[in-house]
């Protein structure tokens, strides 16, 4: 799996979905999907809330302090599977 580790540059939480952009130590920025949909799919349960509110408290903290978050996510795309601080 694919890893990103970078500073928080943006963070944006709607309850539809969730992105967050994240500019490494060269410069180079991408963005991530932390959820995305129009209606709550069938899959997101307690547990996958619970994950993506853990996400964007690790998200905020890095963004607020200056710290960096390395990010896991599939080859090819943009959808999160892992947040790390630091």
């Amino acid at each position: 799996m694919p890893r990103m580790t970078g500073t928080v540059n943006c963070l944006q939480i709607a309850e539809i979905a969730g992105f967050t952009t994240i500019e490494d130590a060269g410069g180079n920025t991408e963005t991530f999907i932390l959820w995305f949909g129009s209606s709550i799919p069938s899959q997101l349960n307690a547990f996958t809330r619970v994950v993506h509110s853990m996400w964007v408290s690790v998200l905020r903290e890095a963004h607020s302090n200056g710290k960096t978050v390395t990010i896991t996510h599939p080859s090819g795309s943009a959808e999160i599977l892992n947040i790390e601080l630091g």
